[in-house]
């Protein structure tokens, strides 16, 4: 199939696998997912990281909008990221604004993702 484009087939996969920046699988590290008006989205998993992006695996099938925030509870991080591929429940992000402590953010809306139970209303 490859032989008359001059490839074998593990030259061809490898290309068709090609990545701006290489990625590492995470131990299932869980995030929180929020709009870019503050408003809680949903729990989430990161499954893998790179220095571009994140590929995460939601708990529930919801929507999600171009652009969101990425609480990333081990680290304690936030990103500002780019909805790049959705497949189910899983979704590939890429950074906008890489990941920052949340003790950097002044909008207490983001900070609140960092609280335990932060999708409750008042």
């Amino acid at each position: 199939m490859f032989k008359g484009l001059g490839l074998n087939r593990q030259t061809a996969m490898s290309a068709v696998q090609k990545r701006f920046f290489p990625r590492w699988r995470t131990r299932l590290r869980p995030a929180k997912l929020a709009n870019l008006t503050n408003d809680y989205i949903c729990d989430c998993t990161t499954r893998d990281i790179s220095q571009g992006g994140l590929r995460l695996i939601l708990n529930e099938d919801l929507p999600l909008p171009k652009e969101f925030y990425v609480f990333d509870v081990t680290e304690r991080t936030i990103s500002e990221v780019r909805l790049c591929w959705r497949d189910g429940l899983e979704a590939g992000v890429a950074y906008l604004v890489p990941p920052a402590s949340i003790a950097l953010y002044e909008n207490t809306g983001v900070r609140r993702l960092a609280q335990r139970f932060y999708a409750l209303e008042d």
